[in-house]
């Protein structure tokens, strides 16, 4: 909506533009009661022309103030992109190190600790909870999760 409006403004400051150039090269005549008419139609054409340029100073206003809005409606979805990275990036730093626990004691070795214990997934399950809520809590009190 605010594109359409510049694109109007635009259109509206093109119009002016050309009337602006019509009334300023107002054609010359060279008979006396010609002059006499034209110098009238010139005094008028004065106060056409004052009116023409308000005009423009205020479309050139208002494609400032939509201009403005554009900005800030892009930096608006920049903020909000980058909130959701963020969030992003927070999840993927909590759940990589799970990750790599879990891929550790995927493996197919004998010689692994824990790997036999009957409490070592136990063991395990509890550390990597510990580090997940541990992680989780550090980034909430940092305000990384929560909403701004």
């Amino acid at each position: 909506m605010l594109l359409e409006f510049r694109k109007a403004l635009h259109i509206l400051e093109d119009t002016c533009d050309d009337q602006r150039a019509a009334v300023t090269e107002w054609p010359e005549g060279r008979d006396e009661a010609l002059r006499r008419e034209r110098e009238q139609l010139r005094v008028r054409s004065r106060d056409v022309l004052e009116h023409i340029e308000r005009v423009l100073t205020h479309v050139r206003r208002l494609e400032a103030s939509s201009e403005a809005a554009v900005q800030m409606h892009f930096s608006e979805q920049s903020n909000r992109t980058n909130d959701i990275m963020r969030a992003l990036t927070v999840l993927t730093a909590i759940f990589l190190p799970l990750n790599l626990v879990t891929g550790f004691f995927g493996m197919n070795f004998e010689g692994l600790p824990l790997i036999h214990s009957a409490k070592g997934f136990w063991i395990v399950f509890f550390v990597m909870l510990a580090l997940d809520v541990g992680m989780s809590a550090y980034f909430w009190r940092k305000r990384y999760l929560s909403k701004p």
